[in-house]
């Protein structure tokens, strides 16, 4: 298993059979949980494949529905050259890519993980399949060949001024169905969400002295149905990445967060007092998410918060797309984060 910032390797092992499918999907939910991965990549080098079409279009119905329901990108790796003859079909209509190995995923999921230099040579038999390897890879800036025949490939890949060799790879860009799990977030900001929720603890920790945690997330709309004796503070943001970040205090944590920051007591009915301070704790949070957003060459613009004491009114400012709602904690008390597009 591999424990990098953006994905995550998890090993299926044995033959494709519904037991070992079974243990996959839990695998995955757990990792995509626990390690709040955007990509988990599934590697096929230990699996028994006997030809079993059946089951093998079990793996792939199952992977796609957990990909959708966890708001994660599954794809698979570490194929045998007969094994990808058969993904190369099946997966034809879903979202699931096929990646020779770990490193052939990663210039494609990670493209800032090798230098803009990189030497690229192409190659499918089927020329649309080539075309579109090489195209997405282009946009990356890297010195991309395409090998148009096997002699231009089987000589490409012996020559050593090529720092990795495509072959046996599909992106499958297929639109999925929407549901009410299916989230519109961009590939970018689900990489990046992590970033939000860190800097969410980190800011509240430093300013408050009290603990701030995640305890779970969901993929849903806006939960107005709460205790509407709520602050909320949303922050449209544009650029790079683009969304809402909103950030909502049932009123009494609102208290006792704000009074911990301005060591004197506050009202519960100090409305005015209270939405400052719920902006502001949201000004700060973006501001530090900024930072490291800038860090990795990201460029994001945060706009001015705007404040709400009734949910539904911020659900009707930030609409009813699905996004990513986490249950937090401070000091053992539950606030919310929700981040939409």
């Amino acid at each position: 298993m591999n424990n990098e910032a953006d994905e995550l390797v998890v090993d299926f092992q044995g033959e494709i059979d519904e037991n070992n499918i079974r243990s996959l999907k839990n695998t995955i939910i757990t990792k995509a949980n626990e390690e709040r991965k955007a990509n988990i990549l599934v590697s096929l080098k230990s699996i028994y494949y006997k030809n079993n079409l059946k089951a093998i279009t079990l793996l792939i119905t199952e992977v796609e529905k957990i990909s959708i329901k966890m708001g994660v990108s599954v794809d698979f790796i570490d194929y045998s050259e007969a094994l990808f003859i058969v993904l190369k079909n099946i997966t034809h209509d879903t979202g699931i890519n096929l990646y020779k190995n770990r490193t052939i995923a990663i210039l494609f999921i990670k493209s800032g993980s090798f230098k803009t230099e990189t030497k690229v040579l192409v190659y499918d038999e089927n020329d649309e399949i080539s075309k579109s390897l090489y195209f997405a890879l282009c946009k990356y800036g890297y010195e991309i060949e395409r090998a148009l025949d096997m002699k231009k490939f089987l000589s490409g890949v012996n020559d050593e001024s090529y720092d990795i060799v495509v072959s046996r790879s599909i992106l499958n860009k297929r639109v999925r169905k929407e549901n009410k799990a299916t989230l519109t977030l961009s590939k970018k900001l689900i990489m990046n969400l992590p970033i939000f929720m860190n800097k969410s603890a980190e800011t509240l920790l430093s300013f408050t002295g009290l603990e701030a945690k995640k305890i779970a997330h969901s993929i849903k709309c806006f939960d107005s149905s709460l205790d509407n004796n709520s602050i909320s503070a949303v922050m449209t943001f544009s650029g790079d990445l683009e969304g809402y970040f909103t950030l909502i205090f049932p009123r009494n944590i609102a208290v006792i967060a704000l009074e911990a920051l301005l060591g004197e007591k506050v009202a519960s009915n100090d409305v005015a007092t209270l939405k400052d301070g719920i902006g502001e704790f949201c000004n700060i949070i973006t501001g530090a998410a900024k930072t490291e957003f800038d860090e990795k060459n990201i460029k994001v613009i945060f706009e001015l918060p705007k404040t709400y004491t009734s949910l539904k009114d911020t659900q009707n400012y930030i609409g009813n797309n699905n996004g990513v709602w986490m249950d937090m904690q401070l000091s053992e008390k539950p606030f919310y984060m929700f981040i939409t597009k």
